[in-house]
């Protein structure tokens, strides 16, 4: 199941998103799950879900979808973002979103389906891994495209999440092996880390997106900065 959210403003062109994208699963054999929002207020406040893919209006009102995706990535820099408009113009500034394309309307299906294609293989490229933590009261799941970083002390591991923090009896280094395939880092013995949330990176100080500052360790730093290095080099960012 691949999450899609159409953040537009106009009913006829979600209309037609929504139709293509109909379209394409019954032929593709894929199923979406799509959530429309007519604001991108509305959109940015719902952060139950991390949609897979989103196509944003750039002229929405109240805040404008350029300025939206902007917010977006302070807090998901994985869902794949492609922008609608009326304007090609408008759209040529969204690399500093990390969009993947645009689409001008009235959007035709061959466009529409090019692009989806492309959006589809970096889902599946970016596949997640959910881990199923114990806690005292029963289970819980998490999705590591949630993951801020997590931190050991004792016994004990503290997942500090974009929705908050989860505290859980568990082992860094196995889940390290886990999380291998998504790049998560370890900066020290009592850190893993997530790339994708990482802001900046000073000397021996690294900066998260939260604004907790971790300290990278000196026996640590030339490997932390190579894999850093490494992931930064398949087009990622920070």
């Amino acid at each position: 199941m691949i999450n899609i959210a159409i953040v537009e403003d106009d009913d006829s062109a979600a209309l037609v998103l929504r139709d293509y994208l109909t379209y394409y699963q019954e032929k593709n054999d894929i199923q979406f799950d799509v959530k429309r929002f007519n604001d991108a207020l509305s959109f940015l406040s719902d952060r139950r879900v991390l949609y897979d893919i989103i196509f944003m209006d750039i002229e929405l009102p109240n805040l404008n979808g350029m300025d939206a995706a902007l917010k977006l990535r302070e807090f998901d820099k994985q869902s794949v973002l492609i922008f609608v408009t009326n304007m090609a113009q408008f759209a040529v500034k969204g690399y500093e979103a990390d969009a993947l394309d645009f689409m001008v309307k009235p959007i035709s299906y061959q466009d529409f389906s090019l692009k989806i294609a492309k959006a589809i293989n970096i889902v599946r490229s970016n596949a997640d891994i959910e881990l199923v933590i114990a806690r005292m009261d029963g289970f819980l799941r998490l999705s590591a495209r949630k993951i801020i970083y997590i931190e050991v002390t004792g016994h004990k591991l503290s997942y500090h999440t974009i929705d908050g923090e989860i505290v859980a009896s568990g082992s860094l280094s196995k889940l390290e092996a886990k999380l291998k395939p998504n790049n998560f880092m370890r900066c020290n013995s009592c850190y893993l880390v997530n790339p994708k949330y990482i802001k900046s990176v000073q000397n021996y100080d690294l900066l998260m997106i939260n604004d907790d500052v971790l300290k990278i360790s000196r026996p640590r730093k030339k490997q932390f900065m190579t894999d850093l290095a490494n992931w930064l080099g398949q087009g990622n960012f920070i």
